[in-house]
């Protein structure tokens, strides 16, 4: 444990000063995960998908607020000009696009608020609720093993949520959304602490986990053909959560003996909420250990989701941390009919901008401890939102960062005229990672405006 004590670094935290840039450092991967990096000519990536809900503000044409808080650009092509809302990002414009025009079809009707859940995916849900794995997944699931952890979920409000608000975008292959965590002193621990049992009793633990799971799964087969096709269908759900519970004990058993990072928790206000108070703090802490999380290895996929949509959940509150005097929801929805509501409103989206800034601008800085350039360089970081305005599915607003060692060309304001499926988008940022497939969910082509 660090000698200091996290709460005087509060003011470094508040400034964003803590946990800056580290160089590449052997003792932070682990003298193991060194020494099989340096034999593979490989070139690790990585994907963070950052969700941010109830889409953006997007003044009328002709309105007061139009030229300057508009979220989009003006003006397609490398040569367009950042509105205020995007500002903070400018020193970033060569590691970034602004992307338009893209949506998921089936859900261009959607007017609920649990677009988040199928963010990744596209799946449609007019006839009911069903899902399918998202993009994140996929690429988990090609690089399972390579890490500690296959992929890392977060969110503000942790867990799943519920069908209608959903706190994770995250899906694995069975439709089935993938818990979140929410607080950083739990993921601090997932990632960096070390189990005080020790090695022994550790892998005797997996071991009973294992038996248990042998012995139910035993029992339970021979009941198959006894049993009416509701009850299959349950079993073969529960057969699934077994699958995934069984592969997950055989991936802690194989790095049971690889020492976890040894990083300061001094670097992070592990205290931070997504409150009135502490809500800056709490996002800059995400993104740091997101940063270091990557840095180490530890994991190659995140998934941030920033808030609930709707009115609920702690990360609604996070315009108040802004200076504001309205919750998210209340935000979209008092714009159009409030006197300076759209600039209210694009305030808040500014100020998610600056928290991105200061996120992309870290990593960028940081050098890949595994590959030539920057972490930046090496990362593919899709930042977005499943609505244009509140219950507009079209238009989804999307920046596009990092990625050029992956075949990434950044640097313009891409405009698509006609509503292109949100999944070519993703298919072409899987081919980039190393996913050798052509096609997914319901994506008709590449998007070569985007690639070198």
């Amino acid at each position: 444990m660090s000698q200091f004590s996290r709460h005087p670094r509060r003011k470094l935290l508040q400034l964003g000063l803590a946990g800056m840039a580290l160089p590449p450092l052997a003792s932070l991967l682990g003298a193991s995960k060194v020494a099989r990096a340096a034999t593979t000519t490989q070139r690790p990536a990585r994907l963070v998908t950052i969700f941010f809900t109830n889409g953006v503000s997007l003044p009328p044409e002709g309105h007061q607020s139009f030229d300057d808080w508009h979220w989009f650009p003006h003006h397609p092509g490398p040569d367009y000009v950042m509105t205020k809302t995007l500002q903070p990002l400018a020193a970033l414009r060569s590691e970034l696009s602004i992307l338009s025009g893209f949506s998921h079809p089936h859900l261009r009707s959607n007017i609920t608020h649990s677009c988040s859940a199928q963010f990744l995916t596209g799946d449609d849900q007019s006839k009911g609720y069903k899902n399918s794995i998202s993009y994140d997944q996929v690429f988990a699931e090609k690089i399972d093993g390579a890490t500690r952890y296959s992929s890392l979920a977060l969110s503000a409000s942790g867990g799943t949520g519920s069908l209608g608000r959903p706190a994770t975008i995250s899906v694995n292959r069975d439709g089935a959304l993938i818990p979140a965590l929410s607080d950083p002193q739990q993921i601090f621990n997932r990632l960096f602490v070390v189990d005080a049992r020790g090695a022994e009793a550790r892998a005797r633990a997996i071991a009973r986990d294992r038996s248990i799971l042998d012995r139910v799964s035993s029992r339970l087969s021979g009941l198959n053909g006894a049993l009416s096709a509701d009850d299959r269908h349950r079993l073969d759900a529960y057969f699934t959560a077994t699958r995934t519970l069984e592969r997950q004990l055989e991936r802690a058993n194989e790095w049971l003996n690889v020492p976890k990072p040894e990083v300061d928790p001094g670097a992070f206000d592990l205290d931070a909420e997504p409150t009135r108070e502490l809500g800056t703090n709490y996002v800059r802490t995400m993104f740091d250990l997101i940063h270091m999380a990557l840095l180490t290895d530890s994991t190659r996929v995140v998934t941030y989701q920033t808030a609930i949509e709707g009115g609920s959940g702690r990360g609604n509150q996070l315009p108040y941390a802004a200076g504001l005097s309205l919750h998210h929801h209340q935000l979209s929805h008092s714009a159009a009919r409030d006197e300076g509501g759209w600039e209210r409103w694009a305030k808040f989206d500014q100020y998610l901008t600056e928290r991105l800034s200061e996120f992309l601008t870290k990593m960028a800085e940081t050098p890949d401890p595994l590959a030539e350039g920057s972490l930046l360089d090496n990362t593919i970081v899709l930042y977005g939102s499943g609505t244009s305005k509140t219950h507009v599915g079209r238009n989804y607003p999307l920046i596009l960062a990092g990625g050029k060692n992956l075949g990434v060309k950044q640097g313009a304001f891409h405009r698509f005229e006609d509503e292109r499926p949100f999944n070519d988008l993703l298919l072409t940022l899987l081919q980039r990672v190393g996913v050798e497939t052509e096609s997914f969910g319901d994506s008709e082509s590449v998007v070569d405006q985007i690639l070198v």
